[in-house]
């Protein structure tokens, strides 16, 4: 049974899609079966994150929404050394094809918790981790009340603490088993324990981890994923402390492959290098 862990945040700009990619990575560093689905169809990322090259229009997560392809057509095999493990990415949406797009042709939001079973289950996956759109969107809702963790993420600022009730009001009325914090970006000279207790006070949520800004992560400018550029850095070393709390906090849902389980799923194809 995969643990399904979606991670969202009020607002943008916030380092949540780094820090799904660079989770993902990590728990597949430790022997683990995980994909990363980017359900950010207005502003993907995570194709970047992971160095994944672009993909046609009809193998992506909205080619599956608009019924081009079926999920596991859409997935992708990262290639790169994990261990024991493997690292799976279903990109939103082809560079070449806008949102405005993709909305005129129409699409099923509710596909999405049934391509969610059948990935977790199909590929026999450990996790499941879900990106989402900042803010509330369909494809938001739908991730959020597949997951067995909400983790929120969110600057110490006072422009995403305001937003804080509404996001914990969202949160509450999709009933999402577990949910918890990340405060992320905390400025030089800040000190951790004060931002922790605003974030907590402002969310109602334990923070599981407080990563500080650094340098070194803001000259990747997202060329490469933090955690296999610098693999021995602090941060790098609080995101892995980060995965225990995560994939203990509750008891994962039922995944299962499509109705019946008779037909071979298609076969993941392999990023290119």
């Amino acid at each position: 049974m995969a643990r399904i862990i979606a991670l969202h945040s009020h607002r943008g700009g916030t380092g949540r899609s780094s820090i799904a990619a660079n989770l993902a990575r990590l728990m597949a560093d430790t022997g683990r079966r995980v994909a990363l689905v980017d359900t950010d169809l207005q502003a993907p990322a995570a194709h970047v994150l992971l160095g994944v090259a672009p993909h046609s229009a009809d193998r992506t997560l909205a080619g599956y929404l608009t019924g081009l392809c079926e999920i596991e057509e859409a997935t992708v095999l990262l290639t790169a050394g994990f261990g024991d493990g493997e690292l799976f990415l279903v990109p939103a949406r082809a560079e070449a094809s806008g949102i405005h797009e993709i909305i005129a042709q129409g699409y099923d939001v509710g596909l999405l918790r049934e391509g969610f079973d059948r990935l977790a289950g199909c590929l026999q996956l450990d996790v499941l981790l879900l990106d989402t759109h900042a803010g509330i969107s369909n494809e938001t809702v739908a991730a959020v009340a597949s997951a067995d963790i909400l983790l929120m993420v969110t600057r110490p600022c006072q422009l995403d603490l305001s937003g804080a009730g509404e996001a914990t009001e969202f949160a509450l009325r999709l009933n999402c088993p577990g949910r918890a914090l990340v405060v992320n970006t905390v400025p030089p000279g800040t000190a951790a324990g004060p931002a922790r207790r605003r974030a907590e006070a402002a969310y109602g949520l334990p923070a599981r981890a407080v990563l500080p800004y650094v340098p070194e992560f803001a000259c990747l400018a997202g060329d490469r994923l933090f955690a296999a550029a610098h693999p021995d850095h602090p941060l790098t070393a609080r995101l892995t402390a980060l995965i225990p709390a995560l994939l203990d906090a509750t008891p994962p849902g039922a995944a299962a492959c499509a109705p019946g389980g008779a037909a071979t799923p298609p076969t993941p194809h392999r990023a290119e290098p």
